[in-house]
């Protein structure tokens, strides 16, 4: 048996476990992409809380501040949020108080915003990259008053109204945090998580490759059975056979396969054989037939001395009981649609008679049967034969073989060989199914089981004080 080998790239001892590693690193990937998203988030709304509580500190302090016209105060105000070196945190966070007429009151920052003039927005302004955050953002937690976060750039932008008490507004408060101030944090978890991920997928990519490789590791052998001879090829899928899962049930119909393509095979054997002697009878029976002829012609019209026609008698019957074997023969072979004969069971012992002399065995027959069965003839034949050559090879020699036929109330033909011998083999008594044929001995037994099968007969084989029984039960036709 052969069979075409895949090549590496179309093999699913390769692709198996490099798919289930990519997807191993697919998930990993994926798990870091969103690990780093969440920090992300959870970065900002940090920022967004420290923003918050630092307007809802000023519009409670400003006010008061801002109506006292205290510049200074204000500005130390601010500063002690954003930081007093205005050069060192200018790119971090930035603060504007807007008087009632829109101009600077104070700044975080006075260079880039001077007092009481009107607020360059430039630097703080991206209009491409505006974004404005969800309302609840600000309305959360009691922070009325203050808008949303503005996204503009780099920076993050809150804006709120400073009033004093109940009374009219004083001013407004703009403060602009840049995302330098979570960056750096966030670099640093990206670079935890990238590590992580990375360690995770040298340890897990390795096990889920060879664990892979393992589980397919049956599948490989299986297909390298398949290159092999048919016993080689038997025996591991045997042992595979026995696992409990897919591999195991693959296994066992591998080796089914094997033996149904080993059983067509005995079968085209047989059926050659069959083929041959059907031939070989027929092409002797006609010299035969003449050859008989001739002698008899001789006998009764010839005049010999004692010893001419003792052999001549000798001769004739030689060749009769050639022409019996070869007309026996040729029975056998003939459309299995003919009944069964008495005929046919004294066939059968001209045909197991050269067994029968040969051992010494004594043949005791009985055969109370009508002469004619309605029983199909050439499967029963062959079936017997097979069975009766068994039992004379198995018999002790010198030994009693009984053959013995008889039909029962119950509507069978009930056909009995028992031979005087050893035990048969226990592997022989277990192969007597028909859909499993032995690989070497037991295959006259297994033939004859798979023909009496097919016409709704039985083959039951026993053993018991030294005798071994065949015992035969086919339906008659109604």
């Amino acid at each position: 048996m052969s069979t075409a080998r895949p090549s590496l790239g179309n093999s699913l001892l390769l692709r198996l476990p490099l798919a289930a590693a990519t997807l191993v690193v697919l998930t990993a990937l994926l798990m870091a992409a969103g690990l780093g998203l969440l920090t992300q988030r959870y970065l900002i709304e940090d920022v967004d809380s420290g923003a918050f509580q630092a307007m809802s500190s000023w519009t409670k302090s400003l006010p008061t501040l801002i109506q006292q016209d205290n510049v200074w105060a204000v500005y130390e105000a601010l500063t002690s949020v954003t930081g007093a070196d205005a050069e060192q945190h200018r790119n971090q966070a930035l603060a504007v108080v807007l008087g009632p007429g829109g101009r600077v009151f104070a700044s975080s920052d006075p260079r880039a915003f001077p007092t009481a003039r009107a607020p360059d927005w430039s630097p703080l302004w991206s209009p491409g990259t505006l974004r404005l955050s969800p309302p609840e953002q600000a309305t959360r937690r009691g922070r009325s008053g203050l808008s949303p976060p503005i996204q503009s750039g780099h920076w993050r932008i809150y804006i709120g109204a400073l009033r004093g008490g109940s009374g009219p507004g004083v001013g407004t408060l703009v403060y602009a945090v840049s995302d330098t101030l979570y960056r750096s944090r966030l670099l640093s978890m990206l670079w935890w998580i990238a590590g992580i991920t990375a360690l995770a997928v040298a340890v897990f990519v390795p096990v889920i490759w060879g664990l892979s490789r393992r589980m397919l590791h049956p599948l490989g052998q299986l297909r390298r059975s398949m290159t092999q001879d048919g016993e080689q090829a038997q025996r591991v899928g045997a042992a595979l056979a026995r696992r409990p899962d897919e591999v195991g049930a693959l296994a066992g119909a591998f080796v089914r396969l094997l033996e149904q393509v080993d059983q067509a095979r005995q079968a085209e054997k047989l059926a050659a054989v069959g083929s041959l002697a059907a031939a070989t009878a027929h092409e002797i029976n006609n010299p035969l037939g003449g050859m008989i002829n001739a002698v008899r012609t001789a006998e009764r019209f010839g005049t010999y001395d004692g010893t001419t026609r003792q052999t001549l008698e000798l001769l004739d019957r030689g060749l009769e009981q050639l022409r019996t074997i070869a007309q026996a023969l040729l029975a056998q072979t003939r459309p299995a649609e003919r009944d069964l004969a008495r005929q046919d069971f004294h066939d059968l012992v001209e045909l197991i008679g050269p067994c029968q002399h040969e051992r010494g065995i004594e043949l005791q027959t009985g055969f109370d049967i009508p002469a004619r069965i309605p029983v199909a003839a050439g499967p029963v034949r062959q079936a017997t034969l097979n069975i009766l050559l068994n039992a004379c090879h198995a018999a002790l020699p010198g030994s009693v073989l009984g053959f013995r036929a008889e039909g029962s109330s119950a509507g069978l033909l009930r056909i009995a060989v028992r031979n005087q011998g050893p035990a048969p083999p226990a592997a022989m008594l277990s192969s007597l199914a028909p859909s499993s044929m032995p690989m070497a001995s037991g295959v006259g037994l297994w033939e004859s089981r798979r023909l009496l099968s097919d016409i709704g007969g039985s083959l039951a084989l026993s053993h018991e004080a030294g005798w071994t029984t065949a015992l035969i039960e086919i339906p008659l036709r109604a």
